[in-house]
């Protein structure tokens, strides 16, 4: 913790016996050796914080098929912390569920190649149907056209018949009364007038009433057959003609619509074909995913490396966990199953307290001190700080920040996850007067020390600038070479 006015930290006597000159007492009352010499020196302002070695330079290995969807069951697995290399043999999982799937998926491509054959045949007979049907109407259509176009002629030839029936009837009429009127002038002029003369006389004009009310009925019969008779059978043929081609055009829409679900069916089974054999290909693919090299050089982990804790790398494993992580084991498709890392370079990720953070910035140099190596220090620096705080513990007050260092040179030894004790340096104090924490006491928000004058103690007022937590700079109250008690002498 470093401080710069206000708390000071507790750091015991022996400490700062360890880094202070000392004076031994005379009868001033003070225990033996627990005084030191307030001196004037460089003071380094330092945090000492936890930290932990972490890879940043990982791959994830997860078995990601294209199709396959379940659990697959390990047969082979490279022991945790072994070191591969690329292509090395990782993970070996059994076959047999995706092979029994790509049969599965075989014979469901058999059944589509069916489905699309059936309905390439069904678009194709209704095809021939339509074709058919539609060359039937065009042959009726031609016919009643003809029936139709010879009706008009006939039209023509009956209504010729009836105006020479009545020509010939006017004709005869004429002829009639040409008679009528020269036998007469025969019998005038020769005056025959007995009775077989007037009775001929009188039958032949009879003869040429009657031809005039039959022309006259042939006439009325000629106008009715103009009126209701004449084109009758042309229109009864022209109905026939409109009711083919309603017929024509009926049958082109319901083919149409026949063939367009034809189509649909055949696209449908096409699709489905496609899909079907798309799966098999998936699969076959996904078969080959089942033996898993490593995609690079470095060392392997179970599970996955993940940076969620704020001092560095946690293995987290799924489901079962990492028991399944074993011959027989069952697990899970796109999950992290391993993870290679190199432990060439790694980074340091440590914790800082609220109360530091303000003094933390990239480029400050760092001393590191692995658990597991602590005659090892290796020097590096802050590469990384981050600005948002998180808490230590749930719901706890404490908030931390992340800060990230990286160190110099390659140490092959170096593992991560391993945990090192890290120095922040700060920054330094040229020529500060000093004194050891616990020779300071804070009184009423004043700080105190007791100095020895002669051979007794005396309380003195002093003022404080800045802290590394083992000693304390003064800035008013002490001189270099003065004796302070690290001890309130006046408690015993």
């Amino acid at each position: 913790m470093i401080v710069k006015t206000g708390a000071l930290i507790a750091f015991s006597a022996v400490a700062a016996l360890a880094l202070f000159p000392t004076a031994k007492t005379g009868d001033g009352g003070a225990k033996e050796g627990m005084l030191a010499t307030v001196v004037k020196d460089n003071l380094s302002i330092e945090a000492q914080v936890a930290g932990v070695f972490h890879a940043e330079d990982k791959t994830r290995i997860a078995v990601e098929p294209k199709e396959y969807r379940g659990d697959l069951i390990i047969t082979q697995i490279i022991p945790e912390g072994a070191s591969v290399k690329e292509g090395d043999p990782l993970l070996q999982l059994d076959t047999k569920t995706i092979q029994d799937a790509i049969e599965k998926a075989v014979t469901a491509v058999d059944d589509a190649r069916l489905a699309l054959q059936k309905a390439e045949s069904e678009l194709a007979v209704t095809q021939i149907d339509q074709a058919a049907t539609l060359e039937r109407i065009l042959k009726e259509l031609e016919m009643a056209e003809r029936s139709h176009e010879a009706e008009v002629k006939n039209k023509e030839f009956k209504l010729d018949d009836k105006l020479k029936e009545i020509r010939n009837s006017e004709n005869s009429l004429k002829d009639s009364r040409i008679n009528f009127e020269q036998l007469k002038k025969l019998y005038d002029e020769r005056e025959l007038h007995t009775a077989t003369e007037t009775i001929l006389v009188e039958r032949a004009r009879r003869q040429i009433e009657e031809a005039e009310r039959g022309l006259e009925k042939q006439r009325e019969k000629l106008e009715h057959f103009k009126k209701y008779e004449l084109d009758i059978d042309a229109e009864k043929k022209m109905l026939e003609i409109k009711k083919i081609q309603a017929e024509e055009k009926k049958e082109k829409v319901s083919f149409e619509t026949k063939v367009a679900e034809k189509q649909a069916g055949v696209q449908k089974a096409q699709r489905e074909f496609k899909i079907a054999q798309d799966k098999v290909s998936r699969l076959e693919q996904d078969l080959e995913m089942l033996k898993v090299l490593s995609p690079r050089n470095g060392i392997v982990f179970y599970g996955s490396l993940t940076d969620e804790n704020p001092l560095g790398d946690v293995i987290i494993s799924f489901g079962g966990g990492q028991r399944n992580l074993r011959v027989g084991g069952r697990v899970q498709t796109h999950e992290t199953l391993l993870t290679i890392a190199s432990m060439e370079h790694l980074s340091v990720k440590m914790q800082v307290r609220e109360n530091d953070i303000q003094h933390m910035k990239e480029g400050l140099p760092i001393t590191l001190r692995p658990d597991a190596f602590p005659d090892l220090n290796i020097r590096g620096k802050v590469t990384k700080v981050e600005h948002i705080a998180s808490r230590d513990e749930f719901m706890s007050a404490v908030r931390s920040f992340k800060v990230v260092g990286a160190y110099e040179g390659v140490h092959p030894q170096l593992r991560a996850g391993m945990n090192c004790r890290v120095t922040i340096h700060v920054d330094t104090v040229a020529e500060a007067v000093q004194v050891p924490v616990v020779s300071v006491f804070a009184e009423g928000g004043q700080y105190y020390c007791y100095v020895q004058e002669g051979d007794r103690p005396v309380k003195r007022e002093v003022k404080i600038a800045t802290s590394n937590g083992k000693a304390v700079q003064i800035v008013e109250g002490l001189r270099p070479g003065e004796k302070v008690y690290l001890y309130n002498p006046f408690k015993g």
